[in-house]
């Protein structure tokens, strides 16, 4: 028995009718823009950058001042170790 082979056609489809071969020549920005600021919205991320500079150094610095805070972060108050004298890794939260 032969075996049947199909035309490239039939088996991928028309190739100037829906037919893709990755990514378009030109990606379609506002799609792209508005699928991140979705994705962002949804993983409970600020939608976009703060528009005024000022805003945005005040929210980097209640990050830092809660991580300090919690001890996630050290506050270096007065510790004037140098960097040969701290461990060469950064803390972990799963130390025993």
């Amino acid at each position: 028995m032969a075996p049947h082979h199909k035309s490239n056609r039939a088996v991928e489809g028309d190739p100037d009718q829906g037919h893709s071969r990755g990514m378009p020549r030109r990606p379609d920005e506002d799609e792209i823009a508005e699928r991140t600021a979705r994705e962002r919205r949804e993983a409970g991320l600020p939608s976009g950058p703060a528009d005024d500079p000022e805003t945005a150094y005040q929210e980097e610095r209640r990050q830092i001042d809660h991580e300090v805070n919690t001890g996630e972060m050290p506050a270096g108050k007065g510790d004037k170790t140098t960097r040969r004298g701290r461990s060469p890794f950064p803390p972990s939260h799963y130390e025993s």
